[in-house]
């Protein structure tokens, strides 16, 4: 007998033993009305070797699930539409009739026409299309076990309902949208679960460690991403989603063990004023499916009384922005093979199977209601038209020929959402704001996708007095910190534009007789910088304007300009000159070659304004009690903006690393209650010897607690303790009166060193929480303030609004021969909130310059 025969011998025997059980052991009890599969197919529990439910499945086992499923039906097909971040496949699974597969060009011009205002509904041999969105959250594991038993009871289920589903409808699952995450949480429940399991809810098996399964690779809310597309893992996905335009999308999640099972309509409060109330409306169609589903095996169930759709940040808000019905279901989570609840002992099978439910019944839903879905759909991108002709703003410009990267950066954005686009015909001046042809972009109103760009330019329709599950402004513009504008006039409009044009980074004037300069204002500087540094080049930074004489004539810089001498450095003229053009290149940024260190104007590149700019060697606190998605951001931008690497230590470390080496230390949001009294002594002479410390939110707080900051905190109105409040009100009281997801305008010092690159004084900061600043006596530290009469996107109660108009959002406290920078809020929130970003790198690079300058000869 051969080595690799007896091996398979233990799988062979297993799964013999398994077809042999009746009706697939499990059948009965996730399809209990079920009464005939196809012998050919094998169900999850026949592939894996385990029931579904007793075990956490990884993600290769589910990839390779999809595959053996697409091998023996003809009616499933498995597409890798890209890679996450730690290189796991993410699958798109496309279910329906053979015929409809082999029809499939058929179809894909079907679903562009349904969304096209000016076409025709689609015949009546027009399948309708449900996309099933599992696993965004990676630890509400119940949905990827789901999403293998839905797709095997589509594929193996002979009866005759299913037939005439997937001859009238295309079944579309994402099986895993966040496999990092997913694999995060099934390796540790899989690692601390017992057997027979625990129920207890302090056992281990139930208690993920931070950062959890929730997030990414990058600790990033993929469920947030759908209109920032920040993340690799969600570009793919909504390409796919633009290649369907699903008539329904379901999102399947997970939420705390004593609750039951969600599903929408969502209150009225939590629905965008920009949608139809046809929207909204069409929740209820699909709702009667999923309650006969639940009925029909008992299952509590709510619906109506909390989570948002009101924003297309999410996965199952973002379809409703098109047409389709858009539905959030969440189920009790178990964490764990089975917890106690109020409910009695949750176990995981049975939340399984209240997913697979609630799958099969949207898919039930779709083909039932496929008429008046495919009319909802067309009559919405009909209505889109309407709603844009009578809106003020024709067109939106933007882009900024200084800022080259953040242009392209959302140029992509706006075309992988199939947003109308033109190229700037000539130049023009909109709201006080110059825009030149070549550099900037035209974004007509007046189009199918009116609602989706009007997201991305414009504020939030105001609301006010209303209860929220999440933040209430989103706008995706505004957080670049970039040039643009609505006109209420057409703009001259050149070619459409598909691609984004390719980066042109290089060096203009060849090699530099003195020295080589690049413009900060420019967000491609930052990659520049991370990159020279990397290679030890040695580099500095103007701390005032200059005009230079260069190839092109005389240009002018501004504060922040990276400087890059010739004199002093390790190499050579001529490998420094390619280490320069490899790395403008990669940035895609333009360096001017100089032939002399003498300015046109302003200062000389020989003055002590401008200053060498250190390697800087920086640490990231991530570890229990930190906000796993506010540290993220910290470390995605240093890993993708800057390109230098970080060091991740745990919050107890502090009182035994060697803190010296690091030049700057983060501290996010979080509690930090595993920092001892060590530690906290360790960061005071740490900072006092030259070290920087950098905190936002609750860090911020904690720091000033800890007495390694002295900052005060303006805190908020106490109420009137006569004041009479019914209990049942408690939690409407409570959520009226949190910041949470506000965009607000604010005035920064652009020649302070944390305000490098930025191009004028009023910018927009985020305030998600309410910690808020009292401005520091010494006015030249307070580098952004909120305005005293600030504009407001989102809601904000109006004893909120008073408390944080004019404070300061960003500021420096010197301490000993070193600092501590604070921000109200994460600068780099979400990830895509580049316009405060930039002053986050401009503190880690900037570390050493920060206080307030000496007189010259001090």
């Amino acid at each position: 007998m051969s080595f690799r025969f007896s091996r398979l011998l233990p799988a062979l025997l297993l799964a013999t033993l398994i077809s042999l059980s009746p009706a697939h052991a499990q059948n009965s009890y996730y399809f209990p009305t079920a009464q005939q599969f196809d012998a050919k197919v094998p169900s999850p529990q026949q592939f894996l070797g385990y029931e579904i439910g007793s075990h956490y499945t990884r993600h290769d086992q589910l990839v390779a699930y999809f595959n053996e499923l697409a091998r023996v039906s003809d009616k499933v097909k498995v597409e890798v539409i890209g890679q996450s971040y730690e290189q796991r496949p993410l699958l798109l699974v496309t279910i329906t009739s053979a015929r409809n597969h082999a029809r499939s060009a058929e179809i894909a011009a079907q679903r562009q026409a349904l969304i096209d205002p000016a076409q025709p509904l689609p015949g009546a041999d027009a399948p309708a299309v449900a996309w099933l969105g599992y696993s965004v959250h990676g630890n509400e594991t119940s949905s990827g076990e789901a999403a293998m038993l839905t797709a095997y009871y589509l594929a193996a289920n002979q009866d005759a309902e299913t037939a005439r589903w997937l001859d009238q409808a295309v079944v579309v699952i994402d099986p895993a949208q966040n496999p990092d995450g997913r694999d995060r949480a099934a390796n540790w429940h899989n690692a601390w679960g017992s057997r027979p399991a625990s129920a207890d809810p302090a056992d281990k098996e139930h208690v993920e460690p931070f950062p959890s399964g929730r997030v990414n690779h990058y600790f990033t809310d993929l469920n947030r991403d759908w209109l920032a597309l920040a993340q690799a893992d969600s570009w793919p996905k909504v390409a796919q989603f633009h290649r369907w335009y699903p008539n329904i999308q379901i999102d399947f999640h997970e939420m705390g063990k004593d609750s039951t099972y969600y599903f929408e309509p969502s209150p009225k409060s939590m629905e965008s004023p920009l949608l139809p109330k046809s929207s909204y409306e069409a929740n209820k169609w699909l709702a009667r499916f999923h309650a006969k589903a639940l009925d029909d095996l008992g299952s509590l169930y709510y619906t109506g009384e909390n989570f948002d759709n009101f924003s297309p940040i999410y996965g199952s808000t973002y379809p409703d922005f098109h047409g389709a019905v858009g539905v959030t279901v969440e189920q009790a989570s178990s964490r764990g093979l089975v917890q106690e609840s109020v409910n009695g002992p949750l176990h995981f099978n049975f939340t399984v199977r209240n997913q697979v439910a609630t799958g099969l019944a949207s898919v039930r839903g779709v083909v039932e209601d496929r008429d008046r879905l495919f009319a909802l759909q067309k009559e919405f991108f009909r209505s889109a038209l309407k709603q844009a002709a009578a809106y003020p703003v024709h067109d939106w410009v933007f882009g900024d020929a200084a800022d080259a990267t953040l242009t392209r950066k959302l140029l992509a954005v706006l075309l992988q959402h199939r947003i109308e686009v033109h190229a700037l015909a000539r130049d023009v001046d909109v709201d006080g704001k110059r825009f030149q042809a070549g550099s900037a972009y035209v974004v007509p109103a007046r189009q199918p996708q009116f609602r989706l760009a009007h997201s991305i330019f414009e504020f939030t329709p105001p609301v006010k007095g209303d209860v929220f599950y999440s933040g209430t402004s989103y706008a995706v513009a505004p957080a670049y910190g970039l040039r643009y504008a609505g006109s209420r006039g057409a703009l001259p409009s050149g070619a459409t534009v598909d691609v984004v044009p390719a980066a042109q980074g290089g060096i203009s004037g060849g090699r530099a007789g003195f020295a080589y300069v690049a413009d900060a204002r420019d967000f491609g500087s930052f990659r520049l910088l991370g990159g020279l540094l990397r290679d030890n080049v040695r580099v500095r930074t103007a701390h005032q304007p200059f005009t230079a004489a260069t190839a092109n004539g005389d240009v002018a810089f501004g504060h922040g300009a990276v400087v890059i001498p010739v004199a002093g450095q390790s190499l050579e003229a001529e490998a420094l000159q390619a280490k320069v053009l490899a790395r403008a290149q990669e940035a895609g940024v333009t360096v001017y070659a100089l032939a002399s260190g003498r300015a046109a104007s302003g200062i000389d590149l020989g003055s002590d304004n401008v200053r060498v700019l250190r390697t800087p060697s920086i640490a990231l606190v991530m570890g229990e009690g930190v906000s796993a998605t506010e540290i993220g951001s910290t470390w995605f931008s240093l890993d993708t903006s800057l390109g230098l690497p970080s060091t991740k230590l745990d919050p107890v470390q502090l009182a035994s690393v060697d803190l010296a080496r690091y030049t700057s230390i983060v501290l996010s949001g979080g509690t930090y209650a595993n920092v001892s009294d060590a530690g906290v002594a360790a960061l005071k002479r740490w900072i006092a010897a030259g070290g920087s410390l950098v905190v936002y939110g609750s860090g911020a707080r904690w720091a000033i607690d800890k007495g390694l900051a002295e900052a005060k905190l303006r805190e908020g109105d106490e109420k009137d303790e006569a004041e009479r409040l019914d209990f049942g009100t408690v939690r409407d009281v409570f959520a009226l009166g949190r910041v949470s997801g506000n965009i607000l305008s604010a005035d920064i010092d652009p020649t302070h060193p944390l305000g490098f690159g930025v191009q004028q004084r009023r910018i927009w900061v985020n305030k998600e929480g309410g910690l808020v600043f009292e401005p520091v006596k010494n006015v030249f530290l307070n580098v952004v303030n909120i305005d005293r009469a600030p504009v407001v996107n989102g809601y904000l109660s109006d004893a909120n609004r008073a408390r944080v108009s004019g404070s300061s959002y960003l500021q420096v406290v010197p301490t000993g021969s070193g600092n501590v920078v604070l921000f109200a809020d994460d600068p780099a929130h979400r990830k895509y909130w580049h316009g405060t970003e930039r002053l986050l790198l401009n503190a880690l690079l900037q570390a050493n310059h920060l206080s307030t300058p000496r007189q010259r000869g001090e």
